[in-house]
């Protein structure tokens, strides 16, 4: 596939909007940018760009698809003049962004590139490209763009020591995390904002929940998800349940075959709503699913239809 590269250029309001559409969407004005629209294709790659007061590249996604909508309103000074000011459009499937709260600390920085900065949206060569790219390892610590596509779209900034400035950490994959970055990878397929480690203030103690999904880049976790490989299911149900009562989230919880009897007769004894509302998976259905996803996208890419 010959993927072109974007960069586009905008507001931190508009693209907090943006990204708390369903599925992630950004406008063109059709006065100016109608040329590069008709040059955007799926599959292309789109680099986030907030201007100031973060002024620097936030996010990376894909293109999914391009329309022309002269009728839905979706930004704050196209609901207040009641008219559609970004006609030309499409939607982003991302793969990965920053958390809100780290846009300005830990942005990735290309205002030293000879760009047009006063176009809000324009394609980039390659070898910009692949400079943006290699810069984004520091963030998102991938080593290929294909790995972009893989684990959570919400990622975590790595803490990295000063000696190791120049090094990207290599992620280290246990059975665990290897499960946790799959669930992600589904909920990205599936145009779910996903995130590993997802912090809960538990009452005396501060646990994370292992991976999320969400529709709002700022919002609650619509599905939450608990891997327990160890026989540990009491401090695991205990998770979901608080995001279930918290959030009304979807609970989801993937043990062992061997453990699901264990599991259903401590779920039953207490928990009335949640215990209705929960599902369980092995891993295996996890891996089996993650693969099916992949395969579906790719059919759908070479029919054009993703």
């Amino acid at each position: 596939m010959n993927q072109k590269h974007w960069l586009v250029i905008g507001k931190k309001e508009n693209w907090l909007t943006a990204l708390q559409q369903p599925i992630p969407v950004w406008g063109l004005r059709e006065n100016i940018y109608y040329r590069e629209f008709r040059a955007l294709s799926s599959g292309d790659f789109i680099w986030m760009y907030v201007t100031r007061p973060v002024s620097g590249i936030i996010g990376v996604g894909i293109v999914k698809d391009t329309y022309i909508d002269r009728e839905n309103l979706i930004w704050r000074e196209e609901l207040e003049t009641g008219n559609v000011i970004w006609p030309l459009r499409f939607r982003i499937q991302v793969l990965k962004v920053l958390p809100v709260y780290d846009w300005e600390t830990s942005k990735i920085l290309i205002n030293d590139f000879s760009l047009l900065w006063q176009r809000g949206f324009q394609q980039i060569s390659e070898d910009i490209a692949m400079e943006i790219f290699k810069r984004s390892q520091k963030v998102f610590s991938e080593v290929s763009l294909e790995g972009l596509m893989k684990g959570p779209s919400i990622d975590q900034v790595p803490v990295v020591r000063d000696t190791d400035a120049e090094k990207v950490p290599e992620p280290v994959f246990d059975s665990h995390s290897l499960i946790q970055n799959q669930i992600a990878e589904i909920g990205k397929l599936q145009s779910y904002h996903t995130q590993l480690e997802y912090p809960l203030s538990l009452p005396g103690e501060r646990k994370n929940i292992d991976v999320i999904w969400k529709r709002e880049i700022s919002g609650v976790p619509t599905f939450v998800f608990e891997v327990e490989l160890t026989g540990m299911i009491e401090k695991a149900i205990d998770r979901l349940v608080f995001a279930f009562n918290q959030w009304n989230s979807r609970p989801r919880l993937i043990i062992p075959e061997e453990m699901r009897i264990k599991a259903s007769n401590k779920i039953n004894i207490k928990h009335g709503d949640f215990s209705k509302s929960l599902k369980l998976y092995s891993p295996q259905q996890i891996s089996d699913l993650l693969e099916k996803k992949r395969q579906l996208r790719d059919i759908e890419r070479e029919l054009g239809l993703y």
